[in-house]
């Protein structure tokens, strides 16, 4: 944990001034985030649209969120945008701009969204930071935080099951309210982005009950946009086959969506089965957290 002393310390050796990114519109805060990762190692093409869509999704506050300003020329640095829930925040959109790097605008960032988190009252702080990011991970592990798990971010491409991909299947769409009742029950231990609150909030989440021949019926709750499918939710305690099952009815309902799958634990029961539908790994992440 950073002790108060520490932080003043550094403010006072590399100053910047800390903007609240509600100052700025979600075109600008786009813009802005766009230019801090134009050579980050997983492209992340953002929009306003789209900004305004990942906020509203991830609870993240725009008050607590900051824009870093060099106060010699008022230049922006960087990005840092905080999510937050119960107890907890979550660091997220961690941008430098490329050229103006080298004035410890990433650490001032992390060091102020720490304070931001004490400040209203919460006292874990969470991220993920994509594998092979060396720098943000050496920053993260330099100001305290701990390695939880390995995460995935896993794809299929659109077309049909091939013959032995396919199961011969009972199954019927649920309608919303039947969706968020069975979500109470769902296994515990999502990441940020695919807790309930994330769900509720990114919309078009669909929902099939499946039976399979042996009797053994589940549900599968996942989100279908137009060109794509993800967030995908199984119901807990059923067998590998009726995993299976559950996927299968989704590609069997869906056989031309592109499925896009974040942050699935790397030793989560499901990958085994996920990859005998083809999919595979696009880029891994590693959660971290910190406890105040």
């Amino acid at each position: 944990m950073l002790s108060k002393e520490e932080t003043a310390a550094f403010a006072e050796k590399f100053p910047h001034k800390a903007v609240p990114t509600s100052a700025y519109n979600f075109d600008q805060l786009a813009e802005i985030y766009s230019n801090a990762r134009t050579d980050y190692i997983v492209p992340m093409p953002m929009n306003g649209k789209r900004m305004q869509e990942y906020v509203e999704s991830y609870d993240l506050d725009l008050d607590a969120s900051i824009v870093a300003v060099d106060p010699d020329d008022d230049g922006i640095n960087g990005i840092c945008m905080l999510g937050v829930r119960e107890d907890r925040t979550w660091i997220t959109r961690l941008g430098v701009i490329p050229e103006r790097r080298r004035r410890k605008s990433g650490e001032f960032l992390m060091r102020a969204e720490i304070d931001k988190t004490l400040e209203i009252g919460r006292k874990i702080v969470q991220l993920e930071v994509i594998k092979g990011n060396a720098p943000a991970h050496h920053l993260f592990k330099k100001l305290g935080f701990e390695e939880t798990r390995d995460l995935m971010v896993i794809r299929r491409p659109p077309g049909p099951l091939k013959p032995e991909q396919t199961r011969e299947l009972a199954f019927a769409p649920m309608d919303n309210d039947v969706i968020w009742k069975l979500m109470e029950h769902r296994e515990p231990g999502a990441a940020w982005t695919e807790e309930t609150a994330s769900l509720r909030a990114a919309g078009s989440i669909q929902g099939l009950h499946v039976q399979i021949p042996s009797g053994e019926d589940g549900w599968v709750i996942y989100q279908r946009k137009p060109f794509q499918m993800g967030h995908f939710v199984f119901s807990p305690d059923v067998s590998d086959l009726m995993t299976a099952g559950l996927i299968a009815a989704v590609h069997q309902q869906n056989p031309m969506q592109d499925t896009k799958i974040e942050n699935v634990p790397s030793d989560h029961y499901t990958w085994p089965i996920f990859q005998q539908f083809g999919y595979v790994i696009a880029f891994e992440r590693i959660e971290m957290f910190l406890h105040l």
